[in-house]
């Protein structure tokens, strides 16, 4: 395939051993197959097979899904009229945003809401719990082998290793 400069897509595959997550949005930036992620923070050499590019459509109504923040306060932290309660902000969430994965990022929810103070679990039962929906979420997303090896490389790197 034919890719031009200013290119956005998806990864899709790994032919070319990079390091992109399945799913991450790429811009293409040079003629010899250079992508990078879309804040410039990465780059990689990539097969075709790995990107399937989106409509410029598609890229424009994902990009008018975000809130451009600065670091201060965002909407998106704010409780709309009407709810009281975290299951308002989580109803409203799983039919609007979180949708398949409205299961495990709930667990995860209820988790942050109580932490430490629901009778017969303990902080690190909650940590687990966290741990446990995340990954859910991962392998939703990325599929098992992504996610074997997302906790290997976790094991291998240095701040979980042994002294």
């Amino acid at each position: 395939m034919s890719f031009k400069e200013g290119d956005v897509g998806i990864i899709v595959d790994n032919t070319s051993e990079h390091e992109f997550l399945m799913g991450t949005k790429v811009r293409y930036v040079e003629d010899d197959d250079k992508w990078e992620d879309l804040d410039g923070s990465d780059f990689w050499y990539l097969n075709d097979e790995d990107v399937k590019l989106e409509s410029v459509e598609t890229i424009m109504d994902s990009v008018e899904d975000f809130i451009n923040s600065d670091g201060g306060p965002s909407a998106y932290y704010d409780f709309q009229d009407g709810w009281n309660t975290w299951n308002d902000f989580a109803d409203y969430k799983s039919t609007k945003q979180w949708k398949e994965h409205s299961f495990h990022l709930g667990n995860v929810g209820k988790v942050l809401c109580r932490w430490g103070d629901k009778l017969g679990t303990t902080k690190s039962y909650d940590a687990r719990k966290i741990v446990y929906s995340g990954l859910r979420v991962l392998l939703m997303l990325e599929g098992k082998d992504s996610v074997k090896t997302y906790l290997k490389s976790l094991l291998d790197d240095e701040q979980f290793k042994g002294s």
